[in-house]
């Protein structure tokens, strides 16, 4: 029975495998999405015996075999955070990141992190991403009104050549804290944000980093690791079905 828990085991995550792979393939017009690569580990290892002599006098004992997992599971999935190509757009709110940091937004739940930098002025003049959500700079949201906008490497955002304010960018140590959720957000739990060292490029939008061949060429492996895994089990259910139909007939 063994065999048929570790076949199940493994396609269970090779379908985590699948799912993320679809996730960051569905996501590489995503500006500023970072991918995820899931990491597995195996459940404790165990020490396997087999009987045979031993000693002198030819007596029946175990002898160790040697370490065997029990099975494996996915640990985590953490994100990947190195910076997307620069996509030139031209459109003066388009702000892309390269470097660590995040732009500040203000949602109903608090603050929100976010490397996409496709922003638009809502009806009050307010710097806002597509979802609506406030830009944050050192003073508060970001507003903006009517003019030409200029932001600098730094985040110094000047209008009409008149300085009124710098984009709020936060880092967090260590990134491996930070986890995504909607709307392309992503937050920290138990990590307090810290001032970040990012430049702003204007008229320019962050790729995602997911790369479609890389992610091609895991969908395969991950695909024949499977299907190996599957007839794994299927050669066990048959072995088991054989015996429970053939043993009974001995003697």
């Amino acid at each position: 029975m063994r065999g048929i828990y570790q076949a199940a085991g493994s396609m269970l995550v090779n379908q985590f495998y699948l799912e993320n792979i679809g996730q960051n393939m569905a996501n590489l017009h995503t500006p500023g999405y970072k991918r995820s690569t899931p990491v597995q580990r195996t459940f404790p290892e165990i020490l396997l015996y087999c009987r045979g002599e031993t000693g002198p006098r030819g007596k029946t004992g175990l002898q160790p075999v040697g370490p065997a997992a029990l099975n494996v599971c996915v640990d985590e999935t953490p994100l990947i955070h190195l910076d997307g190509a620069l996509q030139q757009t031209g459109e003066q709110l388009d702000l892309a990141l390269q470097g660590e940091g995040f732009f500040v937004l203000e949602t109903p739940a608090g603050f929100g992190y976010s490397r996409e930098g496709r922003f638009q002025l809502n009806a009050e003049g307010e710097l806002v991403n597509f979802a609506g959500y406030r830009v944050l700079g050192e003073n508060g949201p970001l507003v903006l009104g009517e003019g030409p906008v200029t932001v600098d490497r730094t985040g110094n955002v000047y209008i009409r050549e008149e300085r009124v304010d710098r984009l709020r960018l936060s880092a967090f140590d260590p990134e491996e804290l930070v986890w995504r959720e909607g709307h392309n957000l992503y937050q920290a739990a138990g990590a307090e944000p810290r001032p970040a060292g990012a430049e702003v490029w204007q008229g320019c939008l962050e790729e995602s980093n997911a790369d479609l061949m890389q992610q091609m060429t895991d969908l395969l492996k991950v695909r024949r690791s499977y299907e190996a895994a599957q007839k794994i089990a299927q050669t066990y259910d048959r072995l088991l079905a054989r015996a429970a139909n053939e043993l009974g007939t001995l003697g």
